[in-house]
């Protein structure tokens, strides 16, 4: 299921382009193209994890005269998730188990 999330932050760090959202259950999204291409986007519960996952890696390419950007996108996100819940404190449905083969483990590969 596919939540709409909230643009909280839209901007470039250095010459990389990140946009921050906010989910409707209080969850983070952050999308930005990588170096090498392609698009990513990270799901983080926690400003924390956003700012370990996410931030870091970006502020380390940025210029020295970006320094504050990490800082006004916590507070843009922390401002954005008040009222929302928190999803730390939301528990994860049960995990389902895989089916078993029919018949027994593999047999080992020879080599």
């Amino acid at each position: 299921m596919i939540e709409e999330s909230r643009p909280v932050w839209d901007g470039a760090i250095g010459n990389t382009a990140l946009r921050v959202e906010v989910q409707p259950t209080g969850r983070i999204v952050a999308l930005w193209r990588a170096k090498a291409g392609g698009d990513r986007r990270v799901v983080v519960n926690t400003i924390e994890e956003l700012e370990r996952t996410v931030l870091f890696q970006l502020m380390i390419m940025a210029p020295p005269e970006q320094r504050g950007v990490a800082q006004e996108i916590a507070d843009a996100v922390a401002q954005a998730k008040v009222g929302l819940p928190d999803p730390t404190t939301i528990p994860r449905p049960p995990r389902k188990k895989r089916p078993r083969r029919p018949g027994g483990p593999r047999p080992r590969r020879r080599r």
